[in-house]
């Protein structure tokens, strides 16, 4: 009974995985309409307050206390920053229920943490499962983008300059490549971990894929994710002398993108070298809108416009109504993202919001990192390091971001020493302490 008990809330996450990855399916075959899909996230948001209530409730009755942390008072001042900008906020509308077509307004953003907040919960033992669930939904989109780009008949296609996209069960490359890259560095970890033969070999299959599916979705964000995720692992391996692993990750790594180059179905290397010669042309001081994809010009741009919005953002998903009377555009595009995540919290929430969510994720990657040494255990936190790293190149869609939040709230340890009215108790008696000495 007592093990059943401790499965509810694993099986609850899993719930809501099912609904994120079986929603992104419906509306790639336009079965439903996206909006509808979006509106999934406020039922289950209303959900997910009930599931805290019932946790809430059922360590009163147990006489238990709930394990708050640091990171859960960054959490809090998140949300109240989030909710003063939608107060203050251009067009409230979009504020609470978000942009057109895009739909990650107030509501969408308190569902990403009550999902973190729940995952943070779940038994050790059981995350696993999580994760495995996670990669089986990234392998299925892998394979239908693979469909996808080699135009198998019956695959719903975008095609960008006539050639196909590679998207998987979502939107656009970009997202599809954030997806392969947080399944690629469990995979990655994952591997690197794992003392049984067998299931070492299923790593390095697994590894191969998701590095298929980032080729392919010539998603250069998370190229350079994947660029600082292997440097984190190769401190990692030095340290714990797993050289060997490193070495076969390298050849699998090169394995599969000597194939799908020579196969010609991506773009990845060519874009790595044109953004070398950006980087030597930016240093010299020529510096074209046009570099990074129009990046470039939507940052020089954000960055102009944020001191008109730098204490409370012109409204959460309101970067479309930021610049005044009219949009951001270029020659071909209208823009409603910052395509940079940070300045995009910058400009929609402002500076205490964009503060918070910094505090907030460093905190989690560094208590992360050190009980990635202590456990001896990688796999946990290299996801975030390679989301946190394309976040800055990259937009959060709600297609992936709830993806992102299961795995911040895994990587989260929910124990004594991290329980923040312990920590306030030790550190009022030495404040008393000294008090009396004096």
């Amino acid at each position: 009974m007592k093990k059943f008990k401790n499965l509810l809330l694993p099986l609850y996450v899993i719930l809501n995985l099912i609904y994120i990855s079986l929603g992104s399916v419906l509306f790639t075959l336009k079965k439903i309409k996206y909006i509808n899909y979006s509106k999934g996230y406020i039922i289950l948001l209303i959900l997910n307050i009930l599931v805290l209530i019932a946790m809430f409730i059922l360590k009163k009755i147990k006489k238990q206390k709930f394990n708050f942390n640091i990171t859960d008072i960054f959490l809090l001042l998140i949300i109240i920053f989030s909710t003063i900008s939608v107060i203050f906020s251009i067009n409230k509308n979009v504020s609470i229920f978000g942009f057109k077509g895009r739909y990650e307004g107030l509501l969408t953003i308190l569902y990403y943490f009550s999902i973190y907040f729940i995952s943070t919960y779940i038994d050790k033992k059981y995350k696993k499962i999580i994760i495995f669930l996670i990669l089986f939904i990234g392998m299925i989109n892998t394979i239908y983008a693979v469909f996808q780009i080699l135009e198998i008949k019956g695959v719903i296609i975008r095609y960008n300059w006539d050639k196909p996209w590679a998207t998987g069960f979502v939107s656009n490359p970009n997202f599809f490549g954030t997806l392969t890259l947080l399944c690629l560095s469990y995979s990655l970890g994952l591997f690197i971990d794992e003392k049984k033969f067998s299931l070492k070999i299923i790593y390095c299959l697994l590894i191969f894929i998701f590095m298929i599916g980032l080729l392919i979705s010539n998603g250069l964000s998370s190229l350079v994710g994947l660029i600082i995720v292997l440097t984190y692992i190769l401190i990692y391996i030095i340290k714990n002398k797993k050289i060997k692993e490193f070495i076969i990750i390298i050849l699998i790594l090169l394995t599969s993108t000597c194939l799908i180059t020579k196969a010609n179905k991506t773009t990845l290397i060519k874009d790595v070298i044109k953004t070398k010669n950006e980087t030597i042309e930016i240093t010299k001081g020529n510096l074209n809108d046009k570099y990074g994809t129009n990046r470039v010009f939507i940052w020089k741009n954000t960055i102009k416009r944020i001191p008109h919005h730098i204490l409370t953002g012109a409204g959460i998903d309101n970067f479309y109504y930021a610049f005044g009377e009219r949009p951001l555009r270029d020659s071909r595009w209208t823009y409603d993202k910052a395509h940079n995540e940070y300045l995009q919290i910058l400009i929609c929430e402002g500076i205490f919001a964009l503060t918070s969510y910094l505090l907030f994720f460093i905190t989690i990657t560094i208590k992360g990192i050190k009980n990635n040494y202590k456990t001896k255990e990688i796999f946990l936190i290299l996801p975030i390091i390679g989301y946190l790293v394309q976040a800055f190149f990259n937009i959060s869609v709600i297609e992936v971001a709830p993806f992102f939040y299961i795995a911040l709230g895994l990587l989260v340890e929910r124990n004594d020493k991290s329980n923040l009215l312990l920590y306030i108790k030790k550190y009022w008696k030495k404040i008393k302490k000294t008090l009396y000495f004096k």
